[in-house]
């Protein structure tokens, strides 16, 4: 008997080692973190779906329904067993799913070792993607994925015959199961089109009718849900929302931000393939590819999801490449076990301090990601009633019971009262008007926006708390002492501007 213990195993290993020592994959990094992080807590602790909002002032007591609920329960579990190191180990199952099954995929096209080092290169983003429900979406459709190409291989019916049944839980977990009904139907539309083409639709009648009633059966599983066809409607509304238009994580992709390189992972690869070696994907490859390649780049958010079904459709177009006949002898996977053990040991022995070093300087400077101080001080002087602030600090306001003028969640506040809020709180004409249509007692600003300086200027408000980054405003008339407004610099000693900040 001898132990097999691959080279790829090891990398796939040390690959999850990363993400789970990087402090921000518990979900902490992201604005969004903690009302869902909330909405968890809630469902888990009275075993039941809120049906109205309760977080915000604005908007108490109007209906609301969760299209993650399941995703944030999981999340509110996680963190009741062991807090932040539940939810990151959480991200790093997720993420092993998504890379696992890419792997796995591309495994049906290449050796092991390549469709690996594929599915490491287009799921680089998993890496330092932090936890929150829409990792379900990139796991399941890593995991749709694979069935579809494995049905696509071998025809064999146990590979797609249990897709409505991953649509049941996924429509629970995210509203990205609407793209798994897409990918679904990309394969049956594509493979009808191959047929047809080809001239063989009458040899291939079993297969198609199979295919398209898979359609069928997983559209209707999405119905499986507390909203029925609602959470189809919901999803469909908030892809709809023009305040997409200037959220940072709807915004088309920049190429030469960081997830623009990581979208690059996924685009060039591909097409240079087809130059260099001239191969072309089957049809229903390259429409797959096609409308992932497109969908990823619209919006920041999505570039994770055009990675979750790129590397087994890299790996089929080099499989068809002249240069990769030539290459496969020379590819290798050894097995050293005990070296590879030895290195396991070292990685996992450091684990701990590595962690608690990266989590320490976390807490360290957590006040300049999250209000910490200035939520203490609004707690304290009762000043919670009717805070106003903006989407980045009301997620961290929702987890400390206060309620919020706005946050994340653009399909309860739709795009009226967003964009009422994005202009004032960038001080344009009539900004006033928002404050006197809502009355709120107080104001949590960061230093640098720049309505708290018109309402500064305006003598109605004044500061009675300021730290490093954010300030507390209250009506000129308001008992509580005044502290001095410190300058605030836009500009570094270069003439760039100061970026917000970010661990």
């Amino acid at each position: 008997m001898s132990i097999r213990f691959p080279t790829t195993l090891l990398v796939f290993l040390a690959v999850l080692w990363v993400k789970a020592i990087y402090p921000p994959s518990s979900g902490i990094a992201d604005t969004d973190f903690y009302w869902h992080l909330t909405y968890g807590q809630w469902i888990v602790d009275h075993g039941e779906l809120p049906t109205s909002d309760f977080f915000s002032w604005t908007f108490a007591g109007q209906p609301y329904q969760l299209t993650q609920w399941l995703g944030e329960s999981a999340m509110g579990m996680a963190y009741k067993i062991a807090g932040l190191d539940g939810t990151k180990f959480l991200s790093v199952v997720l993420s092993a799913i998504t890379i696992g099954f890419a792997w796995l995929a591309a495994c049906r096209y290449v050796h092991t070792s390549v469709a690996l080092g594929l599915a490491l290169m287009c799921n680089l983003v998993q890496i330092v993607t932090p936890m929150r429900p829409q990792l379900f979406s990139f796991a399941l459709l890593s995991v749709a994925t694979y069935l579809v190409v494995s049905f696509l291989e071998t025809r064999r019916i146990r590979f797609i015959i249990g897709y409505p049944l991953l649509m049941v839980g996924w429509v629970n977990l995210h509203g990205g199961f609407i793209v798994g009904l897409i990918l679904i139907g990309l394969m049956a539309t594509g493979m009808t089109a191959e047929a047809v083409l080809a001239g063989r639709l009458k040899s291939s009648v079993r297969d198609l009718l199979l295919t398209w009633g898979v359609v069928v059966a997983s559209t209707l599983a999405t119905l499986a849900n507390p909203y029925g066809i609602n959470a189809i409607l919901a999803v469909i509304m908030i892809g709809g929302l023009r305040s997409s238009s200037v959220i940072s994580e709807w915004m088309p992709v920049n190429l030469t931000t960081e997830l623009g390189w990581f979208y690059l992972l996924n685009l060039v690869p591909f097409v240079a393939l087809m130059a260099v070696s001239g191969c072309r994907p089957r049809l229903t490859h390259a429409m797959v590819a096609g409308f992932f390649l497109i969908f990823g780049v619209m919006a920041n958010r999505q570039v994770a999801m055009c990675a979750a079904v790129m590397a087994p459709l890299t790996a089929a177009l080099l499989a068809r490449a002249p240069h990769y006949a030539k290459m496969l002898p020379t590819i290798s996977d050894p097995s050293r076990p005990v070296l590879y053990i030895l290195i396991l040991a070292v990685l996992g022995g450091s684990f701990p301090a590595i962690a608690a070093k990266g989590n320490g300087t976390w807490e360290a400077t957590m006040n300049l990601q999250y209000p910490l101080k200035a939520t203490d001080y609004l707690q304290e002087h009762h000043l919670t009633d009717r805070v106003l602030s903006d989407t980045l600090e009301a997620s961290y306001l929702i987890h400390r019971g206060i309620p919020v003028f706005v946050d994340g969640r653009m399909d309860l506040y739709k795009d009226q009262h967003f964009f009422e809020w994005y202009l004032a709180s960038r001080a344009a004409p009539g900004w006033e008007a928002l404050l006197e249509k809502h009355k709120p007692t107080a104001m949590l600003l960061r230093l640098d926006m720049a309505i708290r300086q018109a309402a500064l200027a305006s003598q109605q408000w004044k500061q009675v708390y300021e730290d490093e980054r954010y300030s507390i405003l209250v009506p000129a008339n308001s008992p509580l002492p005044s502290v001095d407004v410190k300058a605030v610099a836009y500009l570094d000693g270069q003439g760039r501007m100061i970026r917000p900040y970010m661990p």
